[in-house]
Formats: C-alpha cells, sequence, structure tokens
C-alpha cells in the first residue's frame, strides 16, 4: 500500500488550502530539515545495500544461483536507487537556493516536496522489500519461475533452460539440507513453467525458434527442452533417494505423470520419454524400499492413461509406444512387489490391469489400429497372473513342522 504517498497528499492539500500557512512554515528551519531529510534518504541507501550484501551471499551459496546476479539487474532496485538519488539531490539544490532561488518562494513548491517525499518514503519501502524478497527462499523460486515464464512468452528457449537449472539447483540444495518444502516448491514450478511452455509451443505465434539454439544445432525445441528437464529432475530424484526422502521421491513421480500428460497434448509421442522416465524412477524407489512411492507410480501410470483416452483425440496417432511404456511400467512394479511379499493378493494386483483394459471398451479405441497390439499385452499380463492364482489356490499348504526336542535320558553305568 501507498502509505506515505498517501498521507503527503493529504498533507499537501492541506497546506495547499491556506497559503498563509505556506510562508509561515518555508523558513530557514524548514529548508535546513528538507536538505537533512535528503542526506538521510541517501544514506539509506548504501547503508541498506552494506547490509543486504552478506546475507544475498550466503543465501546464493545455500539456497540458489544467480541471486547476486538476479538482485544487480532487478529494475525495481535501479529504479528506487535512482528516483531517491535524484530527488535528494533535487532537494538539496533548491532548498539551499543554490540555483533558482526563487523558486522555493512559490506557493506551490513546499506541497509538491511533501507530496515527492512521500512517494520517495514508498520508493524506499519497496526497495528494502525487494532486497528481503531475495532473502526468503520461496521468493526466490518464484521469481526464478517468473523469469522462466517470460522466457516461454519471449521464445527464447536457451535462456529457459538455464532457468529450469536455477530451479533444479534449488530443489538439490533443498535435498541435502533437509528443506523439502522449498524443495517441492520449485519442482511444482518447473512443472508449471514445462506445462507453459509446451501450451504456448502449440500456438502459432511460438511457432519459431530461439535463434541461439539453432545456432547450437538443435532443431527440435520442445524435444531438447523436456530432456534438459528430465535429467535434472533424475539427478534430483537421485539425491532424493540417497537422502531418504520418500515423499520428495513420490512428488517427483507425480509431477512426471502430469508433464507426461502435457506432453501428450502437444505430441503423444512426447509422452513417451516421460513415461520411461516416470518408470524408472518408481523402479529406484521401489529398490529403495519406498513402497508408497511405488503405489504412487502405479496411481499415476493409470491416471495418464485415463487423461490421454478421455482428454486427446487419439484417432490418427500411433498410440502403441506410449500405452505400452504404461504396461510395462506397471509390470515391473507388479511383480517387483510379489517378489517382496509373496503373501500379496493376486487379484490386486491385477485390478490395475483390469482398470487399464476397460478403458479401451469404448467405441473410440476399439476402432484405433493399435488397440489389438495393446490389448494383447495387456491380456498376457493378467493371464500370467491368473495362472499364478490359479498355482498359488492349488498348492497344499505347507503344514508347519515344530521339533519335539525330547529331554536327554540320564546315563546308567
Amino acid at each position: 500500500m501507498l502509505i506515505g504517498t498517501l498521507f503527503s497528499i493529504i498533507l499537501a492539500v492541506l497546506l495547499g488550502v491556506d497559503p498563509h500557512i505556506h510562508g509561515a512554515i518555508l523558513g530557514a528551519g524548514t529548508r535546513f530539515i528538507m536538505v537533512a531529510v535528503a542526506l538521510c534518504l541517501l544514506l539509506l541507501l548504501p547503508l541498506g545495500m552494506m547490509f543486504a550484501w552478506s546475507p544475498l551471499q550466503k543465501t546464493e551459496q545455500n539456497t540458489a544461483p544467480h541471486v547476486l546476479e538476479m538482485y544487480r539487474r532487478d529494475r525495481h532496485v535501479g529504479l528506487a536507487i535512482g528516483w531517491t538519488v535524484v530527488f535528494s539531490l533535487l532537494t538539496i539544490v533548491f532548498a539551499s537556493d543554490v540555483i533558482f532561488p526563487s523558486l522555493s518562494q512559490r506557493e506551490w513548491f513546499f506541497p509538491a516536496w511533501v507530496v515527492l517525499l512521500g512517494i520517495s518514503v514508498d520508493v524506499i519501502i519497496h526497495y528494502f522489500r525487494r532486497v528481503l524478497g531475495y532473502l526468503n527462499p520461496f521468493a526466490i523460486v518464484r521469481m526464478f519461475a517468473d523469469k522462466a515464464k517470460a522466457c516461454v512468452r519471449n521464445n527464447q528457449e536457451l535462456e529457459l533452460c538455464g532457468w529450469i537449472d536455477a530451479l533444479g539447483e534449488v530443489a538439490i540444495k533443498g535435498v541435502q539440507k533437509s528443506s523439502t518444502a522449498v524443495c517441492h516448491e520449485a519442482l511444482v514450478e518447473e512443472q508449471g513453467v514445462m506445462k507453459l511452455f509446451l501450451s504456448a509451443s502449440k500456438s502459432i505465434a511460438h511457432a519459431g525458434q530461439d535463434e541461439q539454439l539453432k545456432a547450437a544445432g538443435m532443431s527440435d525445441k520442445v524435444s531438447y527442452t523436456l530432456f534438459y528437464l528430465y535429467q535434472r529432475l533424475d539427478i534430483i530424484f537421485d539425491k532424493a533417494l540417497k537422502s531418504h526422502l520418500e515423499p520428495t521421491c513420490s512428488l517427483m513421480i507425480t509431477l512426471l505423470g502430469k508433464i507426461a500428460i502435457d506432453a501428450a497434448k502437444y505430441d503423444v509421442s512426447l509422452a513417451s520419454p516421460a513415461l520411461r522416465f516416470l518408470g524408472k524412477f518408481a523402479k529406484k524407489a521401489q529398490a529403495q524400499g519406498f513402497e508408497e512411492s511405488a503405489l504412487t507410480a502405479s496411481c499415476v501410470f493409470l491416471e495418464v492413461a485415463k487423461e490421454m483416452i478421455n482428454e486427446i483425440d487419439l484417432s490418427y496417432y500411433e498410440i502403441k509406444d506410449p500405452f505400452l511404456s504404461i504396461v510395462n511400467g506397471m509390470e515391473v512394479l507388479s511383480k517387483e512387489a510379489f517378489k517382496r511379499d509373496k503373501t500379496l493378493n493376486i487379484n490386486l494386483l491385477m485390478q490395475p490391469f483390469k482398470d487399464l483394459r476397460a478403458l479401451f471398451d469404448n467405441d473410440k479405441m476399439k476402432n484405433h489400429q493399435d488397440t489389438p497390439v495393446i490389448l494383447q499385452n495387456i491380456d498376457r499380463v493378467l493371464g500370467e497372473y491368473e495362472a499364478l492364482l490359479i498355482v498359488m489356490n492349488t498348492m497344499p499348504t505347507i503344514p508347519k513342522i515344530e521339533d519335539e526336542i525330547e529331554p536327554a535320558k540320564p546315563q546308567t553305568s
């Protein structure tokens, strides 16, 4: 809120109501106070920068890269410093009557100065809030995300990759310091940026390509950017595994599912890499003993299939690759789960595949050219589990044998 400006306008109006007040107030003492206020404002800037520099350096080392570079290029900070310096210097010049001595005697001079002082106070407050924002990890994440989204709107894919790197670095440092809230915020923002990127890339206005990316020899900007993100997510996931952060692993699996859906809406073939990384992450999590993450992955696979069938017109697309990735990913997870716990109910392991098969029962999917191959793969998995269920039901129960140890008889001589 512009409290200083509002208050100064009210005060200026009161001063302008009675012109005699101006002559009574604006004396040598008042001019001295004006110069003193201007000097105080000038001193606030270097003091603010001096006290903020060390925390900014610590923030860059411990939380996020590029903080100092962003602070140096921040237009809000630059404009605040420029306004304050100009206002203070003009106040010193005109209040001391060095130039235009008659100017300070005019009736509008002091009310106008009061209004400008109120604006300057609000500018200083905004400056300090802006600096404090660089010390807040969540605010930094939002700044990085805003920069990335600006790159999407300006068709600057190479710079976009740099901001994806910056968000990934925040997530990695969050994992290393077990600050899952900051890590999760960065990961969610990365998914949001990628959703905007895929949506924008589909529009005619963003059909072009970044010249820097062309110069680097990259012809497909969407695939390049997606794989760039996947590689960073792979590094973050491995860090989270080593730190035993199962909630972070589960979140990354969920976000990969969302990215797969967004990629499929742009081009169905681009969903396959995301699904393969999803399966890779889920397999690593299951090997680490993160059963909740593995269960989340199975649910995400099924939800991706539902969204692709319900939200996208797949009539003229080749869907074999993404859906086989879903089936194979679910199969690997379910078989590994049974291998770890032989007491699992086979019907529970079969249910996700039955649900997946049911998605192809509508007329739209029955007539698709790739449906027979997908159903054949699903039926193969169901057939294996049905055979296993028959074997498990016909297998006789092994009785529990308790060895009875008879006490040793005393020997007689």
